[in-house]
């Protein structure tokens, strides 16, 4: 059921429980910008307004954040290092501005300094291991790391001696015995086991094509991502800023990535690129538009547009 419009002063009370205050009156539309600014005077919104949209401002409320794009920024930088924490085992000496930035840090497995250190995108994506000293490799007693892996869902092999938990150790997963060669460092970014992972995209089985927008790059996003419960690519969005604006379901994903490149072409073929970070490509960057450009309701319509001609063409 669909909110029923609201007036300006409405909207002015909600962007004060957000901790931002109207600069213009609002257009009457969620979907519209119009200017504010942060009621925090040490923030840098509040001596320079910024465009905001309503509804985004709702979805960051509903997540227990405040709708200032700079004290978002700042949420994501503590993200940004947490993550590098939790993932690579590497503490930042300095901000880590985006995840494409090398950083100088320090190992907290050989307490080293590596500079100029580390850059994010490869640590998630465990193309880094994270220090240049020990390369991001732990060595464990192999009883210890035996039972580890056990814990974490398989079973190494007994003939093959343990390395390090940076070395592909290979085994069986516990689940459905499936041969499987994981590294133990991974154990916080996925499953053991690849034919058992029930994330990611697959053209053959249900997919979602999904709207999200960032009030903080002004920008748009469609993707797709598999139709499940347990996938969180919509949860990873919101944890960077995104906010969901609209999804379509398919039957099968190949269908939805028709759909979405479909759309993506025609924005670069009209001249509009996509939004970059402070300069720099992030991940599904590749996919975004930028709202200044476009708004979100014309993307919206486009999307469903392009979805029925598709299935016209099909059926």
């Amino acid at each position: 059921m669909k909110r029923p419009k609201i007036d300006h002063a409405a909207a002015t009370l909600e962007l004060r429980a957000s901790g931002l205050e109207p600069v213009d009156r609002y257009p009457g539309v969620t979907s519209k910008p119009f200017a504010a600014r942060c009621v925090q005077p040490s923030c840098k919104g509040h001596v320079e307004p910024f465009p905001v949209y309503l509804n985004a401002v709702r979805r960051l409320a509903e997540k227990g954040r405040v709708g200032c794009v700079h004290c978002n920024k700042r949420y994501r930088e503590r993200q940004r290092r947490a993550d590098m924490i939790r993932l690579g085992n590497m503490l930042p000496m300095v901000a880590i501005p985006d995840v494409r930035t090398p950083v100088r840090a320090w190992c907290m497995r050989c307490w080293k300094v590596c500079e100029p250190g580390p850059r994010l995108d490869n640590i998630k994506n465990g193309k880094q291991g994270g220090c240049d000293h020990c390369g991001g490799k732990r060595r464990l007693p192999d009883d210890v790391a035996r039972e580890r892996a056990r814990a974490w869902g398989y079973i190494p092999d007994p003939d093959i001696p343990y390395e390090n938990d940076a070395t592909k150790w290979p085994g069986r997963c516990l689940a459905k015995g499936h041969p499987c060669a994981p590294v133990l460092n991974a154990h916080k970014r996925s499953g053991p086991c690849g034919a058992c992972a029930e994330n990611g995209f697959k053209p053959h089985q249900p997919a979602l094509l999904y709207l999200v927008t960032n009030a903080a790059l002004v920008a748009a996003k469609i993707g797709i991502c598999e139709d499940s419960p347990r996938n969180r690519r919509l949860y990873e969005h919101r944890l960077n800023g995104w906010t969901t604006i609209e999804t379509m379901r398919f039957a099968v994903g190949a269908d939805a990535r028709a759909v979405e490149d479909t759309v993506v072409r025609a924005w670069r073929a009209r001249r509009l690129p996509p939004v970059l970070d402070n300069g720099y490509g992030y991940s599904g960057y590749s996919e975004t538009v930028s709202l200044g450009d476009v708004r979100v309701s014309e993307i919206w319509a486009e999307v469903c547009a392009v979805a029925d001609r598709l299935a016209t063409a099909t059926g």
